[in-house]
């Protein structure tokens, strides 16, 4: 910066960085939008219970069910959704 030494950055209030943290959406996990559920054509994706879910992981999949068609992947926003062979 020439010809001053102002403060050329100027950090959030803890109200403006609270408001700016809700804004987020995902940081590469799953945020409950239930895409997955919703369009998955085969039933083969469903909700976990909140007390048997863990961070970032809120639907599991029946592999029975699955048939591979990849539209859970297609409709999910955040990519965390991953298609493979299973176990």
């Amino acid at each position: 910066v020439l010809h001053h030494f102002k403060e050329r950055m100027n950090g959030l209030s803890e109200e403006d960085t609270v408001a700016e943290a809700k804004r987020c959406m995902s940081c590469g996990m799953c945020f409950e939008c239930d895409n997955c559920v919703i369009f998955c054509p085969q039933d083969a994706v469903f909700r976990v219970r909140k007390n048997e879910s863990t961070t970032g992981r809120y639907v599991d999949t029946d592999y029975t069910k699955c048939v591979g068609c990849h539209v859970c992947t297609d409709v999910c926003p955040t990519g965390y959704i991953q298609m493979g062979l299973g176990e």
